[in-house]
């Protein structure tokens, strides 16, 4: 993945190990832990100056250029997933021998402790069903802003007429629906809302 405004520091080096010997630790270092929250609350932060001051708080173009202002959104919101996911390594890294989940919905799930195989659990209060939900929002509307340049094809269902979007409807917790056939513009405001969002569940995560 390129990388983008969001981004402040290099990753750490890794150490290279043979195939198939590596394993996440169990549980994470306190320090590890704490630079992942800080690396995502600060991609959040980022994205909300970007919104705010910066080229993403213009007008969205309606020339050539909006396909170039369509990518480059897709990649801040893919960077802010991937410092979730991150985050998402350090709280609950996954099982030993386990498979890994590489969406960061299903992580998050996991994380509230809503197992498949275990429906008699409650969730963990600090997480809700929407968080996940609009996570699941956000990956539609990163992949139609990154593959269809923002022009909505697929609905959320199959034989559906909407897409949900991961930004909010003004002066609502509702997320924006769009028609096929509409496009994803999504302005300052809309993204400042995703920024709010990635910084509460990052908190959420952290705590839960």
């Amino acid at each position: 993945m390129t990388a983008t405004a969001l981004a402040f520091a290099p990753r750490p080096c890794s150490i290279a190990h043979p195939a198939g010997t590596y394993r996440p630790p169990v549980a994470a270092p306190p320090p590890e832990r704490d630079r992942a929250i800080a690396l995502l609350l600060h991609g959040s932060r980022r994205l909300r100056e970007l919104a705010t001051d910066g080229a993403l708080g213009d007008p969205w173009p309606d020339n050539e250029t909006s396909r170039v202002r369509a990518r480059y959104v897709a990649n801040c919101l893919c960077e802010l997933d991937t410092f979730l996911k991150g985050l998402l390594d350090q709280v609950a890294p996954s099982p030993i021998g386990g498979p890994r989940r590489h969406n960061a919905a299903n992580r998050v799930r996991d994380v509230a402790g809503w197992p498949v195989q275990a429906a008699e659990r409650l969730p963990s209060p600090a997480i809700l069903a929407a968080d996940v939900v609009r996570l699941r929002a956000l990956g539609r509307s990163r992949a139609c802003l990154w593959h269809c340049h923002g022009l909505v094809r697929r609905p959320d269902l199959n034989g559906g007429a909407w897409m949900t979007a991961g930004w909010s409807i003004p002066a609502s917790t509702q997320l924006r629906r769009y028609a096929l056939g509409e496009h994803l513009t999504p302005n300052g405001r809309e993204l400042i809302d995703v920024s709010a969002f990635y910084h509460q569940l990052a908190r959420k995560v952290a705590d839960a």
